[in-house]
């Protein structure tokens, strides 16, 4: 994406003049007095400025367009009348960490990573809830749902074999085998699948172990009620889950009977590192058929962000506050030591970034909603009043417009438009070849709008990068008006 200047430098406007009957006219302002402006005309560095419901001409070398609204304040009365454009300090916190959208595709992955670095029972139960919700919204979104089937399958099958009995000269090889598993998995495993953050992970702690211990030092550690709690809460997932040629039970049973018979030993961190590997590889590959995420449960995909925490605890709703989100994310900041703390703060970032864009929005009446979805490189939904459908029908119509980017596909915008015989809809692509490509294959479309029949579809082009999107409504908004509902 190219880069994006957010923030309009402050510039003075000056030689200013009423405008009204070709007159000259003293402006009733006061030097220190803020004022509302809005550009209505532009030729070259003149503009026509309207303040309260006067015209006034006036000059300045700042970018301005027409339609941008200005906070202005007044610096001087002589010998020129000047205003001051005033910087909008919502506007400077968002433009600090905008660089960050493009990377929201990662956010649910890079939490429920950080979580899993963590020993077990660190989180309270409501952040566990949170991030086990939000991972079955990505599991059917987030690809490659065979291969973590097949490699849940194969890690559970090498760590059975590293703790069967007899056979002591095949367990001496299973450590390379495991080196080359990691190597395959990694290479294969889309780069937004969510087990790929803890699967470098392992690979690095098996390279770096393994030059210094032995397989019994790398798997089997002194004795520890945590960790043989953690074992057993693990194997107890593992055992139930439903696998091909039920190598979950099997792994299960075999790790329960070597450790029932080493009274003196516990798993160590590296192990029980890998069963939660092998159980979160498993957990997707049953889910491998599970439906995509309806209506309802996108709903609360969004609601549960936390983008409204602060409003649920001030408003005493502190156990539904507890499961977003936001909530979780705070909670694992605070369980992870002074050296790793940058990365939970870069994700409490994204989503303070999402209130920021959803105050300043709702300046301009439109609802926004971010979706930080696996699926999208980028990815949003906008909801703003329908001034053509409000002004045919006389009934107050919504408009509702996404703006993704997506591999392969680029920049892609979908509006929708409810109307009586079923759902409008038209498609922006970046270029003539994508949208082709999108009317090709609109036969799916039925199949995916079930909630209601669609009316017609248009395959057009035009579709912007989102993030830029975003700033045309910020600074070109057509109201000034702060819907408080938001």
């Amino acid at each position: 994406m190219d880069p994006v200047s957010p923030i309009p430098p402050t510039l003075r406007i000056e030689k200013l003049q009423l405008f009204q009957e070709n007159k000259q006219q003293q402006p009733p302002f006061n030097r220190g007095q803020i004022l509302q402006g809005l550009i209505t005309g532009k030729n070259h560095n003149q503009f026509t400025l309207d303040v309260e419901g006067q015209q006034y001409i006036a000059e300045s070398k700042a970018p301005l367009q027409i339609g941008q609204r200005l906070e202005l304040q007044v610096t001087s009365l002589s010998p020129r009348f000047t205003l001051q454009i005033l910087t909008d300090p919502l506007m400077q916190d968002i433009g600090k960490s905008l660089h960050l959208l493009p990377t929201e595709s990662t956010l649910l992955s890079q939490a429920n990573t950080l979580a899993a670095t963590l020993p077990a029972n660190t989180l309270s139960s409501a952040s566990q809830q949170a991030l086990a919700f939000f991972a079955s919204i990505m599991t059917p979104l987030s690809g490659g749902a065979g291969l973590a089937d097949q490699s849940g399958g194969e890690l559970a099958r090498l760590l059975s074999g590293l703790f069967a009995p007899g056979n002591a000269e095949a367990r001496i090889g299973i450590p390379a085998e495991l080196a080359h598993f990691f190597d395959k998995l990694i290479q294969t495993l889309p780069q937004q699948h969510p087990t790929t953050p803890m699967a470098h992970l392992l690979q690095r702690e098996l390279n770096i172990l393994g030059q210094e211990q032995s397989t019994q030092q790398l798997f089997v550690g002194g004795k520890s009620s945590e960790r043989d709690n953690q074992l057993n809460s693990l194997l107890h997932k593992i055992g139930q889950l439903p696998t091909a040629e039920n190598i979950g039970h099997t792994l299960a049973g075999t790790l329960n009977r070597f450790f029932g018979n080493v009274h003196a030993s516990s798993p160590s961190l590296l192990l029980l590192q890998l069963l939660s590997l092998t159980t979160e590889l498993l957990q997707r590959g049953s889910a491998a058929n599970k439906t995509m995420p309806n209506g309802r449960e996108l709903e609360q995909f969004v609601n549960r962000l936390g983008t409204n925490l602060e409003q649920l605890l001030a408003t005493g709703k502190q156990e539904e506050a507890a499961l977003t989100l936001k909530s979780a994310v705070l909670d694992i900041r605070h369980a992870l030591a002074d050296t790793t703390q940058q990365q939970a703060d870069q994700l409490l970032s994204t989503l303070q970034l999402y209130q920021l864009l959803q105050i300043r929005l709702a300046g301009e009446a439109i609802f926004f909603f971010p979706i930080p979805l696996p699926s999208f490189n980028q990815g949003y939904l906008l909801v703003e009043p329908d001034q053509k459908q409000h002004e045919n029908q006389g009934e107050p119509y919504k408009k509702y417009s996404l703006h993704l980017s997506l591999e392969g596909l680029g920049n892609l915008q979908v509006e929708l438009q409810q109307q009586a015989g079923g759902m409008r809809l038209r498609f922006y692509a970046e270029d003539t070849t994508r949208a082709k490509f999108l009317a090709e294959n609109r036969e799916e479309l039925a199949d995916w709008l079930t909630a209601t029949e669609i009316e017609s579809v248009q395959f057009l082009t035009g579709a912007k990068d989102p993030t830029k999107k975003l700033l045309s409504f910020m600074f070109h908004g057509s109201s000034g008006v702060l819907n408080t509902r938001v």
